[in-house]
């Protein structure tokens, strides 16, 4: 999307501050502060169904776009994260409840997510805030990538 002169990174900024449809709009960002620092993110909204046939995709992502399929109409949790500092100190289950506060407000009855089989510690979270495994996928390694496993999908019933 970067035309001459501009960085990726520029492009990504001005889709946060300014596309409203974009899953990345900061308004679709929750941000856990501690003593006026940030702690951590999640970042969420509705998948929507797909309007037409899945085009083909690269192997990479073939996984993620079958589950995310999946998981169509779902208030899904596309990031979360909390700085090692900050974890083990409830900011995730705050960020996780919000979460489903907002997806109750949306009039959702499913909240959805995906991890890796190699974060057993966001695994372990997400299955104590009452998550559980819907499907999985074998994740596809890349140069720079996460160790090989499975992309696990993961569901709250929220009604």
């Amino acid at each position: 999307m970067a035309d001459a002169g501009r960085s990726a990174f520029e492009v990504g900024r001005g889709v946060i501050r300014n596309d409203e449809t974009h899953f990345t709009h900061f308004s679709n960002w929750r941000v856990a502060e501690r003593e006026g620092r940030i702690a951590g993110a999640l970042n969420g909204y509705v998948i929507p169904a797909p309007t037409s046939p899945a085009a083909p995709s690269a192997e990479v992502v073939r996984a993620l776009n079958e589950l995310k399929a999946m998981a169509a109409g779902t208030w899904y949790i596309a990031a979360a994260a909390i700085y090692p500092e900050h974890q083990g100190k409830g900011f995730g289950k705050s960020l996780l409840a919000e979460a489903e506060a907002i997806a109750r407000a949306a009039g959702k009855d499913r909240l959805t997510l995906m991890v890796g089989s190699f974060n057993a510690r966001a695994h372990g979270l997400y299955r104590q805030t009452g998550f559980r495994e819907w499907d999985r996928r074998p994740f596809s390694a890349f140069p720079g990538s996460d160790e090989p496993g499975e992309w696990i999908l993961m569901v709250k019933d929220l009604t």
